[in-house]
């Protein structure tokens, strides 16, 4: 039986241009009539763009879909569904982490009005933190461009937070952060940039506004609460994105505020 081209879209849901791709690499050779141009096609061929689109299905590319079609043997074909079986076990566990922190980014967000300005006490989750700005000036060096590539190859696992060495001090970076934790269970390497150790803090949800600066000002409620209970506040002050949003009365960015004590 021969199909026409609008057949074969129809059957096989795919476009005119997913044809002649086919046809230009060679897997398909439709029969032309030579009067008008139409191009047919039999059982086998229909056959064979239905097998193509199962590989791309499973994310092979098409010069690769040539090559198993033309030239694999058994052998051949199957170390390459074992090489997919890897990747999509790979795939599996990043996708069950990012729904895990996305579970917990969802509850944060929960969290956000019943938080604002009312600090507690908690643990700090260690963080592999790479700096983008320090200040206004962008990290431009290759080690800086090494860690971003890495991070924005890896941005599901992330979130935006700004770094300051001392919460009296206007110094501050800002970049991106991932959990360690993360980065222990995708094997990434941890030794790009710098290494924020878990440690025990007071904590609050601030609204930084619509300004796009960060000051240490945000620590206010944070040192309140610290001098009101006899802690000592130690080390970096950070500051973790949550989400940025328009409501009626304006901009608003929360933040977590996380504030180290002794």
């Amino acid at each position: 039986m021969k199909y026409t081209q609008k057949d074969v879209c129809r059957l096989l849901n795919i476009t005119r241009e997913t044809l002649r791709t086919y046809e230009k690499l060679g897997i398909l050779k439709p029969e032309i009539d030579p009067k008008n141009q139409y191009r047919y096609y039999d059982d086998y061929q229909v056959y064979l763009i239905a097998e193509c689109k199962r590989y791309q299905a499973n994310e092979f590319s098409l010069n690769e879909i040539q090559t198993m079609l033309e030239e694999d043997s058994l052998a051949d074909y199957t170390a390459r569904m074992e090489n997919r079986l890897t990747h999509f076990e790979k795939k599996a566990l990043e996708y069950e982490m990012a729904a895990d922190l996305t579970r917990d980014y969802v509850m944060r967000l929960n969290m956000v009005k019943d938080l604002i300005g009312k600090p507690f006490e908690g643990i700090h989750e260690a963080v592999i933190f790479v700096p983008e700005k320090r200040g206004h000036l962008l990290h431009l060096d290759e080690a800086s461009i090494e860690a971003n590539h890495f991070i924005m190859d890896h941005l599901k696992f992330t979130f935006m937070m700004a770094y300051f060495p001392s919460v009296s001090s206007d110094e501050y970076e800002w970049g991106f952060g991932m959990p360690e934790s993360m980065c222990s269970q995708l094997n990434l390497n941890t030794v790009l940039y710098r290494k924020i150790q878990a440690f025990k803090a007071v904590s609050c949800i601030v609204d930084a506004g619509s300004a796009w600066h960060f000051e240490p000002s945000l620590a206010k409620p944070l040192l309140a609460y610290a001098a009101e209970h006899g802690l000592s506040p130690s080390g970096p002050f950070c500051l973790r994105q949550l989400v940025k949003t328009k409501e009626t009365d304006g901009i608003h960015r929360y933040f977590e505020a996380f504030l180290p004590i002794e």
